[in-house]
């Protein structure tokens, strides 16, 4: 027998009640395989329902593989798969990933496990980071970019909800081209594909250029997240040691007559991590070695919107005559880094070639956050919100300095850039890693970046980087000051 509850003034489907509950009494063995249930009829009867509710819930559990039922006999209860509850699933699979994964996603997951902040000691909760090259969200323009969000979909309706174009928002091409020409790179929008973040554009870049076993040539120390996206796609690296000028070129001519790479990657304004900034002659020389040896030159203008002190200096691209530099850029740093809008401006059969990978990849990037984006530039509000953003981050990249000067130890060394958001630190003594100064940090209330993150073979252990993109000058000075604070008890221990 069959024992069933239904409340006909719940708000539950009384259908909804049947399924559920027949479930329970599989789940629970109440009912076990091969026991009949009644016909729909008599259930509909007992129950006082109405036979086509029955036989609604009884297709469905059919559906789901509790029953079934043969012409001329009972639905029976079926033998099935148990249904995996929170408890079960927190068991552990009998898979050993480690063995099921390739090499190169083994070798990247020990990455990402190594950039995740983990350390022995607590974190105090009145913890200020200056780890994070992420925006303030204090300051984001919400209400203008709410406005634009509104706009598109008002005018644009469903059609802005459909597949969008595999290259990018023709309009937001548009806007992206002019704004390059600002910077003195003449392109059309046919030079542009509409990227998701600079992190995807290097992703295309390297799945375009990369050939396993190859080398890439990267500066020393570099953008952490492009070792590991490398590595991954089986290639070398050709690491070559950054100066008080940028790259050291001299080392790259050697390195390439003996080893040509398959691009050179930089970052010649504001490097991350060092925020140094290479001058006019650096980047002739730079665009002309890789000129001659035909090179591609892949040129990360991430933060290239965000200087505030001394002369622009234009991108290499803006002198790329013979078409061999790839420029990438993003909104990420001066807008908001959730909307995952980025671009790459190069030549047009490359571009043409990246599109067909990006097509095959994730077919195109969000239609309606490229018309917003799109409609927040021609509203005016991206020049506002530029403009209020140097006016902040002069404030708070001359509160750092000021404050590394009134705090730091002396011998202790950093950069001073021109603009963007971190500088690197060097100490005066090497430890036998960075996690070990990092830990008396955040013992001391402040987090940074240790300069493991931004090397891939061995260095001297002396380095990390801070970032100030996430917080205001009174959390700045004082972060400084438990940086200062701590690396004065390490000096004391030291002597």
């Amino acid at each position: 027998m069959v024992l069933l509850k239904i409340e006909k003034q719940d708000s539950k489907p009384v259908f909804r009640q049947i399924i559920d509950q027949v479930i329970e009494l599989i789940e629970n063995k109440s009912l076990k395989e091969g026991d009949s249930l009644p016909s729909t009829r008599n259930l509909a009867d007992t129950l006082g329902l109405d036979r086509s509710t029955v036989y609604r819930s009884y297709l469905e559990l059919t559906a789901l593989g509790y029953l079934e039922s043969c012409p001329g006999s009972y639905t029976r209860v079926r033998k099935r798969a148990r249904v995996v509850t929170e408890t079960s699933n927190s068991e552990p699979g009998i898979l050993d990933w480690s063995i099921h994964s390739n090499s190169e996603s083994n070798q990247l997951y020990d990455f990402f496990l190594k950039f995740k902040p983990e350390t022995a000691v607590r974190i105090p909760d009145d913890l200020i980071n200056l780890s994070p090259l992420d925006l303030d969200h204090r300051i984001f323009p919400v209400d203008d970019f709410r406005r634009c969000l509104n706009q598109v979909l008002v005018n644009l309706g469903p059609k802005i909800l459909r597949y969008g174009s595999y290259q990018g928002d023709q309009n937001l091409r548009e806007d992206i081209a002019r704004r390059l020409q600002i910077h003195g790179i003449s392109i059309s929008r046919d030079e542009v594909l509409v990227t998701n973040g600079a992190q995807n554009a290097i992703e295309l870049v390297l799945k375009l250029l990369g050939k396993p076993g190859e080398y890439v040539a990267i500066e020393s120390p570099t953008y952490a997240n492009v070792i590991p996206l490398i590595r991954h796609h089986g290639m070398n690296l050709l690491e070559i040691p950054v100066n008080d000028q940028g790259m050291d070129l001299d080392q790259l001519e050697q390195m390439i007559s003996k080893r040509p790479p398959i691009l050179v990657y930089t970052i010649p304004n504001f490097q991350n991590p060092t925020g140094i900034t290479t001058d006019q002659p650096h980047r002739e020389r730079l665009l002309g070695i890789c000129e001659r040896y035909k090179i591609p030159l892949v040129e990360d203008g991430f933060e290239e919107e965000m200087k505030y002190f001394g002369k622009a200096v234009l991108p290499i691209k803006s002198m790329d005559r013979k078409k061999i530099v790839i420029y990438l850029g993003t909104f990420s740093k001066v807008l908001f880094p959730g909307i995952r809008v980025g671009w790459i401006a190069a030549e047009k059969e490359c571009i043409n070639r990246l599109t067909s990978i990006k097509r095959f990849v994730d077919l195109s990037s969000s239609s309606i956050i490229q018309a917003a984006v799109s409609a927040f530039i021609r509203g005016g509000y991206y020049d506002k919100h530029l403009k209020k953003m140097h006016r902040i981050f002069r404030k708070r990249m001359t509160t750092t300095l000021t404050a590394l000067k009134i705090h730091l130890p002396p011998h202790v060394k950093w950069t001073k850039p021109d603009g963007g958001y971190t500088i690197w630190v060097s100490l005066p003594w090497a430890s036998e890693s960075e996690r070990e100064f990092v830990d008396t940090f955040i013992k001391n209330g402040v987090l940074v970046s240790p300069g493991l993150y931004y090397f891939f073979s061995s260095h001297s252990h002396r380095y990390f980087r801070i970032s100030i993109s996430s917080l205001n000058e009174d959390e700045i000075t004082e972060g400084v000051r438990r940086l200062g604070k701590s690396l004065q008890k390490m000096k004391e221990q030291r002597d």
